[in-house]
């Protein structure tokens, strides 16, 4: 069987869905849906799964579902969006807290990948801070890898403080990280890229960088700095009391 790969008609199928208004209209073009981005996209994730599960653990990667058009109950804008994404993730096993994922997506104007924490909870994102006010090593070396550089140059700045964070003050050497109330990364294809064969392993090697981050990401989410230590230890005894009551 030959190898099925995103073309022009991939872009074209999602504008044109998103312009319908009745809901049978994938049904009478679900042949061509398939073969432009329902086959394209469990290829992709087939090969990113073989390729990155050994050293993902705990990541799901869609086995079913691929390149999903239609829209959820609200369908107050026709019944299909104007892009399709997959997200790679895991369960943090908490209403509150969510885990650093891998993204893809394709809409008619851009193709991106991307990772990382985009909707850290208030606790997270405290742990993040300190970690970034007290020991920010591990992000710093990672983000001067040449490796990391080759895809990502920095870390996305779209969900940013409009002041400074609590407790942190405004000179503070790493205030432009600090500031963030999101930490991921993410890029653009172009449409050269995205229509090539290699596309598949340009997508894969983005994401094992992003693995790379969201390793950094879980430590910091899941730990405070050994420098503060001391003086967390007293919270978490009386939180510990106030669960015991």
């Amino acid at each position: 069987m030959a190898s099925s790969r995103f073309s022009p008609a991939s872009i074209d199928f999602i504008h044109k869905a998103s312009r319908q208004k009745k809901a049978e209209w994938l049904d009478k073009n679900r042949a061509e849906y398939e073969r432009v981005l329902v086959n394209p996209m469990r290829e992709l994730m087939e090969a990113a799964a073989k390729e990155l599960g050994p050293i993902a653990p705990g990541y799901r990667f869609p086995t079913r579902q691929h390149a999903r058009l239609r829209r959820g109950a609200d369908q107050s804008r026709g019944p299909f969006r104007d892009w399709v994404g997959v997200s790679v993730s895991r369960d943090s096993g908490s209403r509150y807290d969510s885990m650093p994922n891998l993204y893809f997506s394709i809409d008619d104007e851009d193709i991106l990948s991307a990772g990382g924490l985009y909707m850290p909870s208030a606790d997270q994102t405290k742990h993040i801070r300190k970690w970034i006010d007290q020991d920010p090593s591990a992000l710093e070396e990672l983000l001067e890898d040449r490796a990391f550089k080759k895809s990502f140059k920095e870390l996305g700045t779209e969900r940013v403080l409009k002041t400074k964070p609590r407790d942190y003050p405004i000179d503070h050497p790493r205030f432009k990280w600090l500031r963030l109330s999101a930490w991921y990364v993410w890029r653009p294809f172009t449409k050269k890229i995205f229509f090539s064969k290699d596309f598949k392993d340009v997508l894969i090697e983005d994401w094992r960088q992003i693995l790379r981050l969201n390793r950094i990401l879980d430590q910091y989410t899941q730990s405070w700095p050994k420098a503060n230590l001391i003086d967390v230890l007293p919270l978490v005894q009386t939180r510990q009391m106030d669960w015991e009551d």
